[in-house]
């Protein structure tokens, strides 16, 4: 929260924290309060449903998108003929749906973000091994699986800001020293290897950033978000999920004892790449909002953490 709310200083907006209440009436009456004409949100599903209940607008994707699961984000990339893994959705390990995939498979909640529930057991090489992995998303995390084939190859993310004129920052790339697959633990603890620009030819840069940003039109996203992607063998990218609130930090710091305290957001390293501060980068995206609702450009404005 307080990286967003310095940033927002810095782009030259009256800003201010609020934290959430429990009674969210008394969060509304804060909001009033301060006379916020915009609220910053880079939380969750909880609070787009409030902010859109109570008529204050807000930076981020609406709850037509953010509250949509992965499997039907899919299903909406597929429809509109852009590449995504085949995958099936199951609820119950004991009752399957018939498997028409390839091998090997990967498995992880249809919901969720950073990769909760993910580990190198999710790659699943036979039939056998599938209901154990499936029984640990919808049993231990409370979550339907969502069931897709597992495709090889560079596991790329692009950072988009904007809604009208959507604007393509430059391609993360992450690699791993030993795991086959962005874990839990690799994602929080900053084990990636980051490379920013990612090291793609000119031809596969252009292909990865114009796939990414017509799934971005497609999923109908608005002000900023995530397109994570595989780029297979085969030289083509593959949509994996979209991250509605991704995380926009442009640094990471650790506390007494080394555990991770901030970390540091795919989309800070791929705005570093563009040349942006911190001010200019959280600054462009509240632009984006300030744009779609039609408000004066530099009104009271707020992030709450």
């Amino acid at each position: 929260a307080y990286h967003h709310y310095t940033a927002l200083q810095e782009a030259g907006y009256d800003a201010c924290l609020i934290e959430w209440k429990k009674d969210p009436r008394e969060t509304y009456r804060t909001i009033r309060k301060e006379k916020v004409d915009i609220v910053f949100n880079a939380s969750s599903l909880k609070e787009v449903v409030f902010l859109e209940t109570f008529g204050i607008p807000y930076v981020g994707s609406g709850l037509d998108l953010v509250a949509m699961d992965k499997a039907k984000r899919k299903e909406i990339v597929a429809y509109n003929k852009l590449p995504t893994a085949k995958f099936v959705v199951a609820n119950d390990p004991d009752n399957i749906p018939p498997i028409n995939l390839k091998y090997p498979l990967f498995v992880k909640p249809v919901k969720g973000r950073g990769s909760a529930g993910i580990t190198e057991e999710n790659i699943v090489y036979r039939y056998e091994d599938l209901p154990k992995v499936v029984r640990k998303i919808t049993a231990k995390i409370g979550q339907e699986a969502l069931i897709e084939e597992y495709i090889e190859g560079r596991e790329i993310t692009v950072g988009i800001i904007g809604y009208e004129n959507p604007m393509v920052l430059p391609v993360v790339e992450i690699e791993y020293n030993s795991a086959k697959t962005n874990t839990f633990e690799h994602k929080m603890y900053d084990l990636e290897i980051i490379h920013c620009p990612a090291r793609l030819s000119a031809e596969e840069e252009e292909l990865v950033k114009d796939t990414a940003l017509k799934i971005y039109k497609a999923l109908n996203a608005k002000d900023y978000g995530r397109i994570d992607m595989i780029l297979g063998k085969d030289g083509v990218p593959y949509f994996l999920e979209l991250n509605t609130y991704a995380g926009l930090t442009m640094d990471s710091s650790r506390d007494e004892d080394g555990n991770m305290k901030i970390h540091h957001g795919y989309m800070g390293y791929a705005a570093k790449a563009q040349g942006f501060t911190k001010g200019q980068f959280i600054g462009k995206i509240l632009e984006s909002a300030i744009e779609r609702y039609g408000l004066e450009e530099k009104g009271t404005k707020q992030f709450i953490s």
